[in-house]
């Protein structure tokens, strides 16, 4: 069992903002993390074998994607007159760029526009509103510091911290570690809460935004403010402007002052709890607003009556093609935009699956280096080298997976990589004997006082070998519509980065021996 000890190190009032701190120190013994390590070999087998179907299906994935962008670029159209919706396009894939507008004139702003519910601020040409509110509260943060004891324990020392500061949403201070007698008390409720309004319909010339796309409209602007654009009266009194926009003191929010009992808390007046006053106090709320205005933008996407959907490859895979830009883009720009998009997904995807396959792996070997944590820096040592270890390992196996998918995916490609990836991996094997072998001759050397003879070598040397490493993993990222010649290119660069080092071979003149 765990033994855990508990000690407040440190408690202030929380003048100026500021909290105290609660530090929990927790002993875990060899045995238990023995047994929890061992626990954790389940896991790391989990996570090792689910890495493998992750990258495999990345791999089939990123093809996929490819196929379909490159069967819709052969097939867009670009139309020129956007505001006429030409019957002869229903049903292709269609590009144009165009203004998109606020088609919603049902409003109750004189202009037909958007307007907020409870502050009556009105944007009249906007596409969205955004309402940004912040209240003032205790926050909690925690760090942890873990070090290694003699007899292979651990000692885990918790630091819980607390502070002041604006959040855009609720923090329930009744799961803090440390409340200090109800001095880290948030109010309960958040009277004014962030919000978006969009526009019903939203136009791109003569068709309507697709819905999907909404998510997409994100070049929002800041709006500013005065008290005079507050329609509600009651609000008006109660508000003050503040960086143009506005600041509610928390005794004009909720006039219950008994709800802190500590004079550092306790809400003040209006005047005074303001940023013109005596500074902000837990339970003050600032409020600000934010649109987004009308913007030339390019789409590209079935058209279907009124407005566009996705494009479906032949074969359905591959993904829903729908793009959508800010800005004047043709469609080439379009579609080389969506084949980096994908290439980023893939390669995050990869460093993920291999990083999954890493850390099993680890977790597999972790109890030898828990077992060897008796003596601290040793555990430390061979921990080291048994993360060094599941590195070497997974960038093998990964390596090796991807090859295979693109074996299936695309043999001609696939072939060369895997061939290439398996000799990689015979070169650095080759490269470990070869230098484990040169340093027993001069071992040998030195013991019988022979001659050193140089002579060429023929294997490759290990920086050479990682740099084919790094090259095949960068070939395997090519879309396949690149030639064989440039996705090869890659490894040719980065395997002669440094083929101008010499190595040397070792032997023994014989007639020292004599």
């Amino acid at each position: 069992m765990s033994d855990v000890g508990e000690e407040i190190t440190d408690i202030e009032q929380g003048g100026g903002g500021e909290g105290g701190e609660f530090t929990e120190t927790e002993y875990e013994n060899l045995g238990d993390r023995l047994q929890s390590s061992c626990c954790g070999i389940c896991i790391g087998l989990l996570l090792f074998f689910g890495a493998f179907p992750l990258l495999y299906w990345n791999e089939g994935r990123a093809v996929e994607r490819y196929e379909a962008l490159n069967e819709a670029e052969a097939q867009v159209t670009t139309v020129f007159d956007p505001w006429d919706v030409d019957t002869a396009n229903e049903g292709k894939l269609v590009h144009f760029s165009v203004n998109i507008t606020n088609g919603d004139n049902n409003n109750d702003s004189n202009n037909g526009g958007l307007t907020d519910p409870i502050f009556g601020i009105a944007a009249p040409n906007a596409l969205q509103l955004h309402r940004h509110a912040e209240m003032y509260q205790w926050v909690e943060d925690k760090t942890t510091r873990t070090t290694k004891t003699y007899g292979g324990g651990k000692k885990k020392t918790t630091t819980y911290s607390y502070s002041k500061e604006w959040k855009d949403y609720l923090i329930n201070s009744y799961n803090f570690k440390n409340q200090n007698g109800g001095q880290y008390q948030n109010p309960s409720t958040m009277e004014f809460t962030s919000e978006t309004f969009t526009a019903d319909k939203i136009m791109i010339g003569a068709f309507q935004l697709p819905e999907q796309l909404i998510n997409r409209i994100n070049w929002d602007e800041d709006l500013d403010v005065t008290l005079e654009n507050i329609t509600n009266e009651e609000l008006r009194g109660r508000a003050e402007s503040y960086d143009g926009g506005y600041y509610f003191g928390y005794d004009s929010i909720n006039n219950d002052n008994d709800v802190y009992n500590n004079d550092t808390t306790t809400a003040v007046s209006t005047s005074s709890s303001s940023s013109f006053g005596g500074g902000a106090q837990v339970g003050d709320q600032r409020v600000s607003f934010r649109e987004t205005p009308p913007s030339i933008i390019t789409i590209v996407g079935v058209q279907s009556g009124g407005t566009l959907g996705a494009f479906v490859s032949e074969t359905g895979e591959g993904g829903d093609v729908l793009l959508f830009k800010q800005g004047n883009l043709t469609s080439v720009e379009m579609f080389d935009a969506a084949e980096e998009e994908n290439k980023f997904a893939t390669w995050l995807i990869r460093l993920a699956g291999f990083a999954i396959m890493t850390f099993g792996l680890y977790l597999v070997f972790r109890p030898i280096e828990v077992f060897a944590d008796i003596i601290p820096f040793v555990g430390s040592i061979i921990g080291c080298g048994l993360i060094f270890m599941a590195v070497l390992i997974s960038s093998i196996l990964s390596l090796v997976t991807i090859s295979i998918a693109w074996l299936v995916a695309r043999p001609e490609i696939g072939a060369i990589v895997l061939c290439v990836s398996l000799a990689v991996v015979g070169l650095c094997a080759f490269g470990v004997k070869k230098f484990g072998k040169k340093k027993n001759e001069d071992d040998f050397i030195a013991a019988v006082g022979g001659k050193v003879v140089e002579a060429p070598s023929t294997a490759a040397p290990p920086e050479q070998s990682c740099g084919l490493l790094v090259g095949v993993l960068m070939c395997s990222c090519f879309p396949p519509k690149r030639s064989f010649s440039s996705a090869m290119l890659p490894i040719y660069s980065f395997s002669n980065f440094n083929v101008d080092r010499n190595t040397y071979m070792y032997s023994v003149d014989r007639s020292t021996l004599l």
